[in-house]
């Protein structure tokens, strides 16, 4: 029995017959033509956590279920009414982070996640991710950061849930996005949300 239900998010949209959904978001062209797409990234990682959570009887919804960009106000607002519903839902979106003029690779790189510095659970949710993320993936410690004013991600003020969102290495890196294009990667990052999905499960918020 789950205590928890797991609303996750997979940030922008995905592809629909071999075209992004999303302007921008992505990485700089590699040498060989390559991109990374932020928004196939996403899905890719939240289907993973979804087949863990399946696998453990653990409550999981990915309420982006469509590879089009859905408007952030109306990604809120399905997961509040989830939350009226079932009560106790916990809200995780899952990103890649980004620097510079998104046409040149640079140096910013790591993982962090963001958590609503309103929140009445304060870190205990965001402190486990980043704790196996860390333990798990080959990113940089970036640490756990604050929607404070100079984040201000519209999911994490409008949610009436705990909630955070990850980024997972700078797709903007040229070692970051190598990282993100790796299936091996993204099944590691998939297992650390997992594991904390697994550890708040088990010791509650």
């Amino acid at each position: 029995m789950s205590r928890y239900t797991w609303l996750l998010d997979p940030g922008h949209g995905g592809m629909i017959d071999g075209v992004y959904q999303t302007k921008g978001k992505r990485s700089p062209s590699f040498d060989d033509g390559v991109v990374l797409y932020e928004g196939e990234f996403n899905r890719a990682v939240t289907k993973q956590i979804l087949e863990y959570c399946d696998k453990s009887n653990i409550d999981a919804i990915d309420i982006v279920d469509s590879e089009k960009d859905i408007p952030l106000r109306e990604r809120v607002l399905k997961a509040n009414k989830l939350h009226t519903q079932k009560r106790n839902c916990i809200y995780v979106s899952i990103h890649a982070n980004a620097f510079g003029n998104g046409r040149d690779f640079n140096s910013a790189r790591g993982a962090s996640n963001f958590h609503n510095i309103n929140s009445k659970n304060g870190r205990v949710l965001p402190d486990a991710l980043q704790k196996w993320l860390i333990k798990l993936t080959p990113f940089r410690d970036r640490g756990v950061k604050a929607n404070d004013s100079w984040a201000n991600f519209y999911v994490l003020r409008k949610t009436n849930m705990p909630a955070i969102l990850s980024e997972n290495g700078f797709m903007t890196n040229k070692e970051d996005a190598t990282l993100l294009l790796s299936p091996t990667i993204r099944t590691t990052i998939a297992a650390a949300h997992f594991a904390m999905i697994q550890e708040i499960e088990q010791n509650g918020l």
